[in-house]
Formats: structure tokens, sequence, C-alpha cells
């Protein structure tokens, strides 16, 4: 993680969230390798997969008459 200082005025990408920062405020910058995301992807699908067998099903059995 870096700090990145001397945001720029006029960004090729602007966001509401940048609407307040000054030029010259300093500004997080967080760099992924593929691997990170990769390995992050993989995370979320295994916590999606954990959470969906986790939940108590919603399918109730017939009684036969």
């Amino acid at each position: 993680m870096n700090a990145h200082y001397g945001y720029s005025k006029s960004p090729k990408v602007k966001h509401p969230e940048l609407n307040d920062v000054k030029a010259g405020d300093p500004l997080l910058v967080i760099k992924f390798s593929e691997e990170d995301l990769q390995e992050l992807q993989e995370r979320v699908l295994r916590q999606k997969m954990d959470e969906l067998f986790e939940e108590p099903s919603t399918y109730e059995d017939e009684e036969n008459d």
C-alpha cells in the first residue's frame, strides 16, 4: 500500500467520493497483483458456498394424505 500525494484536479475518472478532496490531499492507493485477485475471488466464492449451505432450507416436504 502506498500513500499517493498530489491528487490531480482533473482525474481520468471522477467519483462522487472525491468531490471534497482538494489538490495535494494524500490518498491511499492499493495495487493488487493477478495472484492477489485470483486468491480473493476464490475466497469470495468459498464464502458464498459456505453461506449457501448454512442457510436453512425453505423447501418443506408435502404431507401425503
